[in-house]
């Protein structure tokens, strides 16, 4: 990860800090308005855990003034609570003051933020499912953004869990490699849920590290005794929270092969192609040795997953990637480049002998079919394969032309190779996004951004003209915002679902919403994604290009 992406990052993490404390701030008003006579101790202990979380948040992010008025209150609760006493009218003015003063700091960081969004994007893409699980339990949504994110771009499959007692029923679902734990939370403390972990033989093999604003000493002894395999305080770094993981991960026995191989389909992954193609074109530069890749794309995918199930759709993967290794040389390698894409490396091959050879294994593929619970599945793919012509050409430029062509393999009707040259016309490829969002500053954004990319884009500002836009144009994705001013994006997404000329559009559900009956809901209503704000512009770009994908 760069300094622009770690800047990035961080940028975004102070909008969803700001945000969240927006909400917190009045939750703690409302406290202190009830408690003008006297506090519980629950109440005190509320009080703590706000400002405690503040300390920690803000001063990770920069926002050292806002950090030190959480680090004052936390230690003038904790002490009035440890000697029995309570808030008196002296240490209320004072507490009022100091909130003003962060929603002050709250309002003034807003206000630049409203004027710029930072997208987060990631060059070294690292195949996911091979990188390895990180489970992040933290009851702080920005921590959890943060983090998510900034493991995300280096390459970890993510899953976060905003409340500690459900923390097991996330670990028995997710089987983390790693689980980054912070200590103090509601319900169930952090040692609580270590405790748990450790007696439940099955996740022996799953690390942990405590996240905690405790730095001293003794707290950072008390969490290494009692089992965990590090112990990081806030504020923290992101690039030491992230070198730290990768340090335990590669003291883990598997890690080479979750590196090195997808796990699903036993391809390679996608981070190993990257060493792979940099020797080859090592090796072209030196020698002038051509080498040929394939872009493979399965034809219908999505519509095998919800026709037969997702078990059925990874069986079908194994099978072509099965099909394809017992049929290229020793010297050949397929990638699994994410979800049903895949790369085949042909080292000292032109492109002529690499059509020949992909569009051999594409006709035996097509021509058996695949037994699947009593039924026989005729499955296919489309291939596009570009020859290295030029020592300067760049991977990103390679694997770009190799997948217009598969593209075009897949505009000519499917089942088909095509081999790239410079007069295919990319404005063919060029999809039609309909952005719904009653928010001026969003729609510019969005429609800038994904125009200069190379979309089409249209915008409507409400439910009703997104519906009747979407019966006459025919986008190829909805991007719809939840709240809108007549119809909520729900029901547009159900009423564009359930017309027979707009259901196959693909609807992505952005939405600020992180619950998971708001999930379920968006799924639910026929939406084919759910992202929810803040969101990063490489995240939205790649969910486009998925749900895209998924239709060809």
């Amino acid at each position: 990860m760069n300094d622009k992406q770690m800047d990035a990052l961080i940028e975004t993490a102070q909008r969803t800090f700001v945000n969240e404390l927006g909400s917190k701030i009045k939750e703690i008003e409302e406290l202190l308005a009830a408690c003008k006579d006297e506090c519980s101790e629950s109440d005190l202990k509320r009080m703590m855990r706000f400002f405690h979380s503040i300390n920690g948040t803000a001063s990770t992010l920069g926002l050292d003034y806002i950090s030190s008025i959480g680090k004052k209150w936390e230690k003038v609760i904790r002490e009035l609570t440890e000697h029995g006493h309570n808030l008196d009218k002296d240490i209320l003015r004072d507490l009022y003051m100091d909130i003003s003063i962060i929603k002050g700091k709250v309002g003034s960081i807003s206000e630049k933020s409203s004027t710029r969004n930072t997208p987060v994007e990631s060059n070294d893409y690292v195949n996911i499912p091979d990188r390895g699980k990180i489970l992040l339990i933290d009851d702080d949504i920005t921590i959890l953004k943060l983090l998510e994110n900034a493991f995300t771009i280096e390459g970890y499959k993510v899953y976060i869990c905003d409340d500690s007692a459900s923390a097991m029923d996330t670990i028995a679902v997710t089987r983390p490699d790693i689980i980054v734990l912070d200590i103090m939370m509601p319900k169930i403390n952090g040692y609580e849920v270590l405790e748990k972990i450790k007696s439940r033989p099955e996740y022996s093999d799953i690390h942990v590290i405590f996240l905690s604003a405790k730095g001293e000493i003794d707290d950072k002894i008390k969490g290494l005794k009692s089992g965990v395999d590090d112990y990081i305080t806030k504020p923290f770094v992101i690039g030491e929270i992230t070198t730290r993981v990768e340090m335990i991960m590669r003291r883990s026995g598997n890690y080479k092969e979750k590196l090195l191989k997808d796990c699903l389909t036993d391809a390679y992954s996608r981070y190993y192609f990257n060493f792979r193609i940099a020797e080859e074109l090592e090796r072209y530069k030196r020698s002038d040795t051509p080498f040929s890749i394939a872009f493979v794309d399965m034809d219908h995918y999505k519509r095998i997953n919800d026709q037969y199930g997702h078990q059925t759709g990874d069986y079908i993967l194994k099978e072509l990637v099965s099909h394809i290794s017992k049929n290229i040389r020793k010297c050949d390698s397929i990638f699994r480049y994410g979800g049903e894409e895949f790369i085949i490396l042909l080292p000292d091959t032109t492109k002529e002998k690499a059509y020949t050879v992909i569009d051999r294994l594409r006709y035996e593929f097509s021509s058996e079919p695949i037994s699947v619970g009593g039924s026989a599945l005729n499955v296919t793919f489309s291939a596009g394969i570009k020859q290295v012509c030029d020592i300067n050409e760049s991977t990103d430029k390679i694997i770009d032309d190799a997948d217009k062509a598969m593209y075009y393999a897949k505009k000519c009707g499917r089942n088909k190779v095509v081999v790239h040259n410079e007069e295919i016309n990319i404005q063919n490829f060029k999809k039609t996004l309909l952005i719904v969002d009653d928010e001026n500053t969003i729609l510019r954004f969005l429609r800038d951004r994904l125009s200069n990319i190379g979309y089409n884009v249209i915008t409507a500002k409400d439910g009703s003209n997104a519906i009747t836009i979407a019966q006459e144009i025919h986008p190829d994705v909805i991007v719809l915002d939840v709240i809108l001013p007549d119809i909520d994006g729900f029901e547009v997404c159900r009423q564009i679902k359930e017309n027979t000329h707009t259901h196959s559009t693909k609807i992505i559900i952005l939405s600020k919403k992180k619950r998971k009956n708001s999930i379920v809901k968006g799924l639910y209503s026929g939406a084919d994604d759910y992202v929810t704000k803040p969101f990063s512009m490489a995240e939205l770009e790649a969910r486009i290009m998925r749900v895209l994908n998924s239709t060809d």
